[in-house]
């Protein structure tokens, strides 16, 4: 029985881990609010005070990272956000952000482009020119 509890822990634990945003290096923001991340995720806002264009990278469908994010800064389901770049692909040609499968590559597509925007697991350890920034409001 010890042992069963202590599988159940861990796995709690590891579904307790959040996210963390990251930006490309050269980007000066230094705090985003829960707002402003959706707003460039749903590309309603695309572009940075400075205006450089933002590109924002997204996890896989599926993913404990995206079920997270979805929930803390979106606030709506998958299925929700499936139908919503439908229709923004039919009514105004804006598609979905692109969707990446790890941490790693999250960081290597937002260390490649000066207005890239990601998030990645708060554990993971940064090893390209990109800084993870604290988000407000959530």
């Amino acid at each position: 029985m010890p042992f069963l509890l202590g599988v159940f822990l861990l796995v709690s634990v590891a579904r307790a881990e959040g996210i963390a945003l990251i930006v490309n290096a050269e980007n000066p923001v230094v705090t985003l609010s829960r707002s402003q991340v959706t707003d460039f995720f749903l590309k309603k806002n695309k572009r940075w005070a400075d205006g450089v264009p933002v590109r924002f990278f997204d996890r896989a469908d599926g993913t404990d990272e995206r079920k997270q994010f979805l929930r803390d800064f979106v606030q709506k389901s998958s299925r929700d956000i499936e139908l919503y770049w439908i229709g923004q692909k039919l009514y105004s040609g804006h598609s979905a952000p692109s969707q990446i499968a790890s941490d790693s590559m999250v960081e290597i597509m937002v260390s490649r482009f000066p207005g890239a925007l990601g998030y990645v697991s708060e554990s993971y350890e940064l090893t390209k020119p990109v800084k993870k920034i604290p988000a407000t409001g959530l």
